[in-house]
């Protein structure tokens, strides 16, 4: 019953925010007004599985400045999750397909979103290109999973570079994202939702300027490292508890 209602609500929350995201994003050049009725969107979406979560290290931002989140991601819900908590405007790099979905598609266009095709590497690279120069000339943020695909949830998979390049060609500061519990209520390759507790942490941010390209690998590491810590962290309670009640 859980997965039809979030069903339900998953498709009714998309159809009632399109219409306005579409009206005002055309006009809403720095995505105040589209930030808001996404967040209104992604909260919708979280209420109706049930779950419930806590934020820490949101004074760790500066909402009066722009970054490049980078979350893991083991987990469906992890997107509208990374929406709801960041309290910055959020505009994403999306694959090109998405845009095709009837009104849905269309809103990810007003709101500003842009298409990154993973098929052809060198119009990927244009498309970084275009969002380097909608970064730097706005004053929104955006979100990136830099593993790409979702990981079951334990051990991080290999980050992907992209973001970090757009990180430092923008020299904005990147801010480590930790989501731990969203691969338990909602895993990779099920529908099946289950009511659970998700913790978000947000680390300090790590700082570009002065960075060239070629630090990327370093900025990556550093990001990884940080994400990777909270992990292990997290899995190494889990199992204290767990072998604490077994006892």
């Amino acid at each position: 019953m859980r997965v039809i209602w979030f069903i339900i609500n998953l498709v009714l929350s998309i159809s009632v925010c399109s219409i306005p995201i579409i009206a005002v994003g055309w006009f809403d050049k720095e995505k105040y007004y589209t930030g808001k009725l996404i967040k209104m969107w992604a909260r919708w979406v979280i209420w109706s599985t049930g779950i419930q979560y806590e934020i820490d290290g949101l004074d760790n931002l500066n909402l009066d400045k722009q970054y490049i989140f980078m979350s893991n991601h083991a987990s469906g819900l992890d997107i509208v999750l990374g929406v709801a908590a960041i309290p910055s405007n959020i505009v994403f790099l999306a694959k090109k397909e998405l845009f095709r979905i009837p009104f849905f598609g269309w809103a990810m266009e007003a709101a500003g979103m842009i298409k990154i095709d993973r098929q052809n590497p060198e119009i990927a690279r244009k498309s970084v290109s275009e969002a380097v120069e909608t970064l730097m000339h706005s004053s929104f943020s955006t979100l990136i999973y830099p593993e790409g695909t979702r990981s079951n949830g334990e051990e991080l998979l290999p980050f992907k570079k992209g973001g970090f390049i757009l990180a430092i060609r923008t020299q904005l500061p990147v801010v480590p994202i930790t989501i731990l519990g969203a691969g338990n209520v909602l895993p990779k390759g099920t529908l099946a939702i289950k009511k659970s507790h998700i913790k978000i942490i947000i680390d300090a941010p790590l700082e570009t300027q002065g960075m060239e390209i070629k630090n990327k690998e370093i900025l990556m590491q550093d990001c990884r490292n940080i994400i990777n810590q909270n992990l292990v962290h997290a899995n190494a309670g889990q199992k204290a508890n767990y072998e604490l009640y077994s006892a």
